[in-house]
């Protein structure tokens, strides 16, 4: 199961640090050459001339007799200058100087707190990160991205438990204010989870996150589990595949794989040319296949009223495969209606598909709430049908303000 990651980390950086180049109103308190340094260091700054500042805040800090609120300053400022020279390492070290250090005002200590954390995640110093994460939890702060912060450096701490209780408490709130729970905490409290071994209640996160953002890296790690479910039959898996599909999730190789040779053995050669169609390797290729067999569809379609429900069923998942949605729903109506097909859950899951390809959704829910039988992944694959049906119904507001 994909995990929360650390690719938002830098931008937070720069914007933790953006403030951080200024000699502070408090110089006077400064020793003579290093003030004079820094403001050099300054000077060059407003130029975007990071070279020279560099060399500015070196020469500060190699002043001897210096004070400790002559250290805190440079690595305030060596920070934002080294940021921007993107040496990350030497910007982590004096971020954690500063955050660290007896000379800072009460009021600065927070926000350095806040930038030593982001660094410190950054150059995955999560035992350094953690330190700062309980120095501003401790603090009660309410701006979602801060706890966001501290979420995340208990969660790459190994602190699963701490990260998985604050995560929770921002989607517990947001969801008391009538919001969509927040993208990342929703993150933080399934991958907590997947740290602490609680796949249902990962699994459970994940479908929400799937719900609330419709993104289709959810949706294929969504599906991806359902895959995964011991019993797991044949026209159970070319179901997940129409689904995977549909979402626009990306399709791994050995999915596509999967998918193609199941439907070409099942004999559903629509379905295995659609899995071609994203990527698969399929042999033998369906493509002759299922030309050959659209020759005679309508002979097929003439043929049904003389034969029973099973015939109508496996009707309908060809019709379905080759996009004869229409057709496939009447199939499947008929399949109902015959009776006698020894997999109940068939002709309803179908009849359910098509009316969804037809955008025919209210129809589609009240189908699939009459689907029963079938395997043991049925039910669980019934449900993610539901969940896109429902998005497709009513799309998901939260979905475009996601990263």
């Amino acid at each position: 199961m994909t995990t929360i990651t650390s690719r938002a980390l830098l931008a937070a950086v720069f914007l933790a640090t953006s403030a951080l180049v200024a000699v502070p109103a408090s110089a006077a308190s400064l020793s003579e050459a290093v003030a004079r340094h820094l403001t050099d260091a300054q000077s060059a700054s407003k130029k975007q001339d990071w070279a020279a500042a560099k060399t500015a805040v070196d020469a500060a800090a190699a002043v001897s007799g210096r004070s400790a609120f002559d250290d805190y300053t440079i690595a305030r400022m060596t920070i934002a200058v080294d940021v921007n020279l993107k040496d990350m390492a030497g910007a982590t070290v004096a971020a954690q100087v500063a955050a660290d250090s007896p000379a800072q005002d009460e009021k600065d200590k927070i926000p350095n707190a806040n930038t030593a954390l982001e660094l410190s995640m950054f150059s995955k110093q999560y035992d350094k990160a953690i330190k700062y994460a309980k120095q501003i939890e401790a603090s009660n702060p309410t701006d979602p991205k801060v706890l966001s912060s501290i979420a995340n450096a208990y969660y790459f701490g190994n602190d699963f438990t701490s990260a998985r209780t604050l995560a929770q408490k921002t989607v517990d709130a947001d969801k008391k204010a009538g919001r969509v729970p927040d993208h990342n905490a929703l993150m933080v409290v399934m991958s907590a989870d997947a740290g602490l071994k609680d796949e249902a209640g990962a699994e459970a996160t994940l479908e929400e996150l799937v719900i609330d953002y419709n993104q289709p890296e959810d949706w294929a790690q969504m599906i991806d589990i359902a895959f995964g479910t011991p019993g797991l039959r044949d026209v159970d898996a070319v179901w997940l595949g129409r689904l995977l599909f549909l979402t626009g999730a990306p399709v791994s190789q050995n999915t596509g794989n999967m998918i193609g040779s199941i439907a070409g053995h099942l004999t559903f050669f629509g379905d295995a040319v659609n899995a071609k169609a994203h990527g698969a390797v399929v042999d033998p290729d369906p493509g002759p296949r299922a030309d050959a067999d659209k020759k005679s569809i309508n002979e097929q379609i003439a043929a049904e009223d003389k034969q029973n429900g099973t015939y109508s069923g496996k009707l309908a998942e060809a019709l379905y495969s080759y996009g004869m949605y229409p057709e496939a729903e009447a199939a499947a109506t008929k399949a109902i209606a015959k009776g006698g097909n020894p997999d109940t859950s068939e002709a309803p899951m179908i009849l359910a598909q098509a009316q969804t390809a037809q955008a025919k959704y209210d129809d589609a829910l009240a189908s699939f709430g009459k689907v029963t039988g079938g395997g043991p992944a049925t039910a669980r694959i019934t449900k993610l049908w539901v969940d896109y049906v429902t998005i497709k119904k009513h799309p998901p507001a939260a979905a475009t303000a996601a990263k």
